[in-house]
């Protein structure tokens, strides 16, 4: 009987263990900022910054449309967050449109668990 006691706590702390030591691993944010500057140099605040997906005609990668926005605050950054679209184990996320204002400025690769950053610069 104190055998198979002793058994048993041994294989409910082992139980523990191994539960304990696979569930450690916090998926880190996935995020991209967006520096806009002004021709001059100049910060550009106040700026609208899209991020968009859009597919090619007759595109053999075609996926629904996507787009997020943001504002640029007081120092010339827009930020986005990508959590809600990557799964821990995929690679890369998306490449996107950069759109300030309504023009394409550029594009980013969203990469998994990082802040991917970029700058652009409008002229007047």
């Amino acid at each position: 009987m104190l055998k198979s006691l002793k058994f048993a706590w041994i294989f409910v702390a082992f139980a523990f263990l191994a539960t304990s030591v696979t569930s450690c691993y916090k998926k880190k944010d996935t995020t991209a900022t967006i520096t806009v500057i002004n021709e001059d140099g100049s910060i550009a605040s106040n700026k609208k910054v899209d991020l968009l997906w859009e597919n090619l005609p007759d595109s053999l990668n075609a996926r629904e449309g996507y787009e997020q926005h943001a504002t640029t605050d007081g120092s010339g950054k827009a930020n986005f967050n990508f959590n809600e679209y990557y799964e821990s184990g995929q690679a890369g996320v998306f490449v996107l449109d950069i759109v300030v204002e309504g023009d394409i400025l550029g594009v980013i690769k969203i990469e998994q668990e990082t802040n991917s950053e970029e700058t652009v610069t409008i002229e007047p």
